[in-house]
């Protein structure tokens, strides 16, 4: 197998956080299938970085040095007790500072940015300042309901594209930041399940959905199938939000001949996951061809293989024209504020 120091990296960067991780943690965390999670330990384990240790009722791997990485010594905290940012700073990062611990304790704002710092020795003054650069970049980049356009990207990276816009409201990874405030916040709703996180997070996008639905005036809504079964759907609890706008909602559906449902996420190529969507994903709705203008949603998209063939789905109902938007997506967005800092 090929290892990616990348993902190495970030396996053992989580050690600094807490010292003993379960492999389910960790693939929770990192969003990596258990199975990739299991083949990392083991070479990180024969490596001599890690070591399992027995922690009822599973084993836990716990690191065996102190400083992982030489590279971190570049962000030793020599400023830590004596910067503080000033007012604005410390206003906005109370805004946008939203991450989870290793125990799911919810970390909010500048004191707990100081904490996430120190755990991985990253000097505050620069982590502040390279936080808020690439927030306002973000910001000044977003269109009028406060989106991301990835329509450009589709047309480089599929040989044929059947989706016409593409908005997001979140990069699942900025840098050593990884998941912004939506995406740390919608990844956790789904993984818990948590009735009050899941509103929150649907509450941080739905004036944004509500603005671009007006504004492209839409004449229908589709919601991607999931794969998995859930007690608190996120995709259902936003459909249900999105009543009051008065759409209808086209059907479509997940089959599985063999009744094996199998996420996208664990499929892990393109490829894959164009044979999947083609082979399970239906249009099951006698009025879709009444239907000319269709807004499709999803909560995370990785390839975006998936809503590509939906749309080509919906497109052979003689829909005109598939718009979709995303709460998350994960892209090289190649943002020269982000190479600079």
């Amino acid at each position: 197998m090929k290892y990616h120091f990348e993902s190495l990296k970030q396996i053992l960067d989580i050690f600094k956080a807490n010292n003993l991780f379960w492999a389910t943690e960790i693939s929770n965390l990192l969003w990596l299938s258990r199975t990739i999670v299991h083949k990392y330990l083991k070479e990180l384990v024969e490596q001599g970085k890690l070591e399992k240790v027995w922690s009822w009722p599973k084993t836990k791997y716990k690191s065996l040095e102190k400083t992982i990485f030489d590279d971190t010594q570049n962000y030793q905290c020599s400023v830590w007790d004596s910067y503080m940012p000033d007012y604005k700073e410390t206003k906005l990062l109370n805004e946008i500072f939203y991450k989870f611990s290793a125990d799911w304790e919810i970390l909010i704002g500048i004191e707990w940015m100081k904490q996430w710092c120190e755990f991985r020795d990253y000097n505050l003054r620069e982590k502040v300042k390279s936080y808020i650069k690439i927030y306002k970049h973000i910001e000044s980049i977003q269109n009028n309901c406060w989106l991301l356009d990835a329509t450009s990207v589709f047309w480089t990276h599929f040989e044929k594209v059947y989706l016409d816009n593409a908005y997001y409201a979140d990069q699942y990874k900025y840098m050593e930041f990884w998941r912004w405030k939506l995406a740390e916040m919608t990844f956790y709703a789904k993984q818990s399940q948590n009735k009050n996180l899941i509103k929150q997070s649907i509450g941080e996008i739905i004036l944004k959905l509500e603005c671009i639905i007006r504004k492209n005036w839409y004449d229908a809504i589709a919601i991607t199938p999931w794969s998995i079964d859930r007690k608190n759907q996120l995709l259902q609890f936003l459909k249900n939000e999105l009543k009051p706008i008065n759409l209808p909602f086209i059907n479509i559906i997940k089959y599985y001949p063999n009744a094996i449902p199998i996420p996208q996420k664990s499929l892990k190529t393109r490829q894959q996951r164009i044979k999947n969507a083609k082979n399970t994903i239906f249009v099951d709705d006698g009025e879709a061809s009444n239907y000319k203008k269709v807004f499709l949603i999803d909560d995370f998209v990785w390839s975006g293989s998936t809503l590509n063939q939906t749309a080509l789905k919906l497109k052979n109902e003689w829909i005109k024209q598939v718009d979709w938007f995303a709460f998350v997506w994960n892209i090289n967005l190649e943002y020269d504020v982000i190479n600079e800092v």
